[in-house]
């Protein structure tokens, strides 16, 4: 039953994870005129529009867009086993806070270091809690099926 809608749901975190990695989450611009943009990737300064300068790689942020992604992916083809399935969608709605966490302190530490005129986060800094609500709108659909099944299994 790979058509489930709780499949589209899980199709459609995996589609928003990908673009958290092309896509910056946020941009702070500098007093002197330059421009700092979050990536999932890194943290990137540019200080003219040709030249840019990497001021730190945030490895620990696209490991955890890539893993939801991937876990998400690998969780709609556990269709025949429902228990597991929620139980990788809650893992995965935790991933997702822990990504939040994740994105606010390397927005902050860098923030916090830098002389700000003005700073932004973007529409992708959103899209981890679209992705919670993903996530859990699948873990309910999952969860109406295994009731289901389970009222079968009751008719027997």
């Amino acid at each position: 039953m790979i058509q489930r809608v709780q499949s589209i749901y899980l199709f459609l975190v995996v589609v928003l994870m990908s673009f958290m990695i092309i896509w910056p989450y946020a941009e702070i611009a500098l007093k002197d005129g330059q421009v700092v943009i979050f990536y999932s990737y890194a943290v990137k300064q540019y200080l003219t529009e040709e030249s840019t300068e990497l001021l730190i790689r945030s490895i620990p942020v696209l490991i955890m867009v890539l893993l939801i992604a991937f876990i998400s992916f690998m969780n709609i083809f556990q269709f025949n086993r429902r228990i597991i399935q929620m139980r990788v969608c809650v893992l995965n709605a935790l991933l997702m806070i822990g990504l939040l966490i994740l994105m606010f302190y390397y927005y902050f530490v860098i923030k916090r270091s830098l002389q700000v005129e003005t700073h932004a986060l973007k529409l992708p800094f959103i899209i981890p809690v679209v992705s919670i609500i993903f996530t859990l709108l699948a873990y309910r659909g999952i969860h109406r099926d295994e009731m289901l099944v389970r009222s079968y299994d009751r008719l027997r």
